[in-house]
């Protein structure tokens, strides 16, 4: 068996009362690499349906249909499509030069275009409505700058909404037994934050969001099911195994308080 890859590998510490991340850096290279392993026309099925999958409900609920909207650090382009789909007036910028030619090559009309989600080319006030879905979590030194650019794009009342990792009660029991302690990250770079609610919440309140709405991702593959390994090995013992698999992740309760992520729904004041 051959060596793992290296950017495949993940080690996690507690700093500073944020869960981090050990991988490599999150630079444009990075994401470069990372979308051209999944870039595929068919990726784009759901998409191009109109489909909004987990967001559904937020979507729907808080992005104008008379409004210009951005997506922050766009990546593949999903929810542009699916948007635009929607009748959304939605353009997206990702710093990811060649994946934006990729996915150019695909849909050559589509409004996205690469550049700094901290530094954009526009006048402020230009957005009536800004989605970042796990972007603002990369940088080593904080979120701060890809809050207050966004806050500067914003019209006056204007919609935020922002994705990051959850530093959820069970990664925070986990850190508490000392699962995380001794982790080695010689070699390793940061690769992200996982944060608490409240200190995301107190970001976004110094950035000048008033934030309307958390909830946690649905994602509990990832936020719960990964953090407790063993969980693999019960699924597969016959029909308790699948009748607690079918608990688990029922909608609902679980999703609350072990997601991977949490959402935050935010208003320019």
């Amino acid at each position: 068996m051959g060596k793992p890859n290296l950017s495949d590998i993940v080690a996690r510490r507690v700093e500073r009362g944020r869960l981090v991340y050990y991988k490599r850096t999150a630079d444009a290279a990075y994401w470069d690499e990372h979308w051209n392993k999944q870039i595929r026309p068919e990726l784009y099925v759901q998409a191009l349906a109109g489909k909004l999958g987990a967001f559904e409900e937020l979507f729907t609920k808080y992005l104008p249909t008379d409004e210009r909207i951005l997506e922050a650090g766009c990546g593949l382009a999903q929810w542009v499509i699916a948007l635009r789909k929607r009748g959304h007036d939605i353009e997206g910028v990702d710093w990811g030069k060649e994946t934006i030619e990729r996915v150019h090559r695909i849909f050559p009309d589509l409004p996205i275009r690469s550049g700094d989600v901290c530094a954009l080319d526009v006048e402020d006030g230009f957005y009536g409505a800004y989605i970042s879905m796990g972007v603002v979590e990369h940088r080593a030194a904080g979120p701060e700058p890809f809050l207050t650019e966004a806050f500067r794009v914003l019209k006056p009342g204007g919609i935020a909404i922002f994705s990051v990792p959850w530093f959820n009660p069970l990664r925070r029991l986990k850190a508490w037994a000392g699962c995380f302690n001794g982790n080695d990250v010689r070699g390793m770079e940061f690769y992200q934050y996982a944060f608490r609610a409240r200190e995301m919440e107190d970001k976004l309140a110094t950035a000048g969001f008033k934030v309307v709405e958390t909830k946690s991702s649905r994602n509990l593959k990832m936020g719960f099911e990964d953090e407790l390994p063993f969980l693999d090995e019960v699924y597969r013992r016959g029909v308790l195994g699948r009748i607690l698999k079918r608990l688990i992740r029922k909608r609902g309760y679980a999703a609350r308080f072990f997601g991977h992520s949490r959402i935050y729904v935010c208003r320019k004041s």
